[in-house]
């Protein structure tokens, strides 16, 4: 248990074990009669190094009376209700096990009730996702790889664009995702889509006729990050695009009418992601596209991060009777649920809390919705409620184990960064605490940049303030929830300002009177790894440092990274390898390396192609020719993924070393 396992009061530290006994919801999904909710309640299984979720159904009101409908053997999800309530379908790996693949793909499943056996209704030999049922409730459509040529295993892999590989998919076979409908009363799947290029986010129309999805269409798609909302006619024809070929847009949403598509995006697709996310009206047959946010500053979206689970699939806006658009929008460390004028403008918050609210769903007359609401304290639980209403909790999953453990509740904490500009974070302290005495520190740092910190769970967090640190997480500038100036502020300037935004914040913890001087720590994955990494080079404050994911060498990550050769030309001010290349010299860790006198552990998944392990490779090897103090772990058969969603023996032994790291380090 480490150096600061002998505080005897009760109750016990959370611990990285502990991780195995969460129960993890990501989505629920409300009837549509508003009166029942589905939700998949996942589940590690440690001995079998794999998650198995298990689909149960509660009644909307609170009832204590959840009844599960899948038996929880395989990893059940994507809970659907039929369009009259009387059936769920969902993917599934329950499925046979293909001869010469380690596990069964992701097909399609209808369970007809809790008493009843699941049939499956698709045999595809890939995973499929993207459930939705037809408005008649006569079949489903799924998105789904085309088929795999036939050749050996081991041949050689043969690439002509430059998106040949995925963090999410690995080392890409160049087949296209397309749309599928699966029939329910007879008859084969069939392709509704098809093509050169990947379509996803299938919406259907009101009358059942057309399929809005998302797509990238365009002549020089390789090489953009353009996404468009298109619409095929679901008997056939040609599809039509609905917004401009110039930003990045995606999950469509029809009005009651089939007149108007909401959907979620960005004017420009270059650099989106350090843009606001917006709501946007455009006609089913396209023109001129409304931002219908007007001056709300803020992004939709859940953007509060945890690592109980990976980014939230988006909510798509839903249109109410009495003319409101409903999306979440993440705003100061929460995530809530807000709606908008159909017209534009007259943005309000209708949930308003400390809190994240990670996904929802409406009823069919959108009167009622049903989420996942995390928070600093609680991993996720499902809610009700009604637009503008309270929200009622319907499970409590988690409330044994959390009441056992010391769960340190967040203090928010304010100070002032680079520029003088006001910054956000929150502190936890440790178990134990006595103002009295001294306690360490560690400052984790989120990825992105453009992620955000808030109230939401972290169990890596709560292990480290249960062993006795305390911990201090910010939103620098360049983090999402606080205007689009701030999240662009750090475009062409990592370790500028947002640096010194977080080393302000240590100087407000010193400040505090308790925290040891002599023993701060500093740790952060993805671009909290850069960070990490950045730290180390520029200052010995810290005793111990642990980068996770991280990037050490902007050059080589610009080729290697499968967003690199667009997110890094944008990140960097457009620098590239032949264009500026002192510029992402200067802003590399590694050209720092010699100043490191931080004792270092490098946390790394060998299957990352976000931030390639070559990235940790470099760093280690420039440290152990220095004869610096560092340790690299390889995590074998994850990707940049492992701490939200990896192996489970990975994500509880990555956990255990980063406090064991510090505890080493007093």
């Amino acid at each position: 248990m480490g150096r600061y396992a002998a505080v005897s009061e009760s109750p016990a530290p959370l611990t990285a074990e502990d991780l195995s006994a969460f129960a993890v919801v990501s989505e629920a999904v409300i009837a549509p009669e508003g009166d029942r909710v589905a939700y998949a309640v996942r589940r590690m299984d440690v001995t079998a190094n794999r998650y198995r979720a298990a689909i149960f159904v509660s009644s909307a009101d609170g009832s204590p009376d959840a009844v599960a409908w899948t038996d929880g053997a395989a990893d059940d999800a994507t809970p659907r209700w039929s369009p009259d309530g009387t059936r769920i379908a969902f993917v599934s790996d329950r499925g046979a096990v293909p001869e010469g693949k380690k596990r069964a793909p992701k097909n399609v499943f209808v369970v007809d009730g809790p008493d009843t056996a699941p049939r499956q209704v698709a045999a595809f030999a890939d995973d499929c996702g993207d459930l939705v049922w037809l408005p008649d409730g006569s079949g489903v459509i799924v998105t789904l790889k085309d088929p795999a040529p036939l050749q050996p295993d081991d041949a050689p892999k043969v690439y002509d664009r430059v998106r040949y590989k995925s963090d999410d998919a690995g080392m890409l076979d160049l087949r296209r995702k397309h749309l599928w409908l699966v029939p329910l009363r007879g008859g084969d799947p069939r392709k509704l889509t098809d093509g050169d290029w990947d379509d996803s986010q299938p919406a259907i129309s009101p009358d059942g006729a057309t399929v809005a999805f998302t797509s990238n269409r365009t002549a020089d798609r390789d090489r953009n990050t353009v996404t468009d909302i298109w619409t095929v006619p679901l008997r056939g024809g040609p599809p039509a695009r609905v917004t401009t070929e110039q930003g990045q847009y995606g999950n469509a949403s029809w009005s009651p009418d089939g007149a108007a598509i909401a959907c979620l995006g960005t004017v420009d697709a270059v650099g989106a992601g350090a843009r606001n996310t917006r709501v946007w009206r455009f006609g089913s047959a396209g023109g001129a596209g409304t931002d219908l946010l007007g001056t709300w500053d803020r992004t939709t979206g859940s953007r509060v991060m945890s690592d109980i689970r990976g980014e939230p699939a988006p909510f798509p806006p839903a249109w109410t009777r009495d003319g409101r658009i409903l999306f979440i929008g993440s705003d100061q460390g929460t995530a809530n649920l807000y709606s908008v004028d159909q017209r534009g403008g007259g943005v309000r918050a209708e949930t308003v809390g400390a809190h994240q609210l990670v996904a929802a769903t409406v009823d069919r007359d959108v009167r009622c919705f049903a989420g996942v609401l995390a928070t600093a304290t609680s991993p996720g639980e499902v809610v009700t409620g009604q637009p503008g209403g309270t929200m009622r909790a319907i499970t409590s999953l988690n409330r044994g184990l959390l009441s056992a453990r010391y769960i340190a509740e967040p203090e928010r904490v304010a100070f002032t960064g680079a520029d003088g500009w006001a910054i956000e974070g929150w502190l936890l302290k440790p178990r134990g605490f006595d103002p009295s005495k001294r306690w360490p520190l560690v400052l984790e740092i989120h990825g992105g940049p453009h992620g955000a910190y808030g109230h939401s769970f972290f169990h890596e967090f709560q292990v480290l303030a249960g062993r006795g640190y305390a911990v201090l997480y910010a939103n620098p500038r360049g983090s999402h929830g606080y205007g689009d100036a701030f999240v662009r502020a750090c475009v062409g300037d990592w370790g500028g300002k947002d640096y010194e935004d977080l080393m302000a914040g240590v100087d407000m913890a010193l400040g505090l009177g308790w925290v040891d001087r002599d023993r701060q720590y500093v740790t952060g994955g993805s671009y909290g790894g850069f960070m990490t990494n950045w730290i180390v080079g520029h200052t010995d404050r810290f005793k111990a440092a642990v980068t996770q994911r991280s990037i050490s060498n902007n050059i080589s990550a610009f080729g290697t990274s499968d967003i690199g050769w667009h997110f890094w030309g944008y990140e960097m001010g457009g620098a590239a390898p032949w264009r500026d290349a002192h510029r992402l010299v200067e802003r590399s860790p590694l050209t720092y390396v010699t100043n490191v006198k931080t004792p270092l552990l490098i946390l790394h998944a060998e299957k990352d192609f976000r931030c390639p392990i070559e990235q940790a490779e470099q760093l280690f090897v420039a440290l152990k020719v220095l004869g610096k103090e560092a340790v690299f772990v390889r995590f074998q058969d994850d990707t940049h993924e492992l701490t939200r969603g990896g192996k489970p023996k990975n994500r509880i032994d990555h956990a255990r070393r980063i406090a064991d790291w510090f505890d080493a380090h007093p």
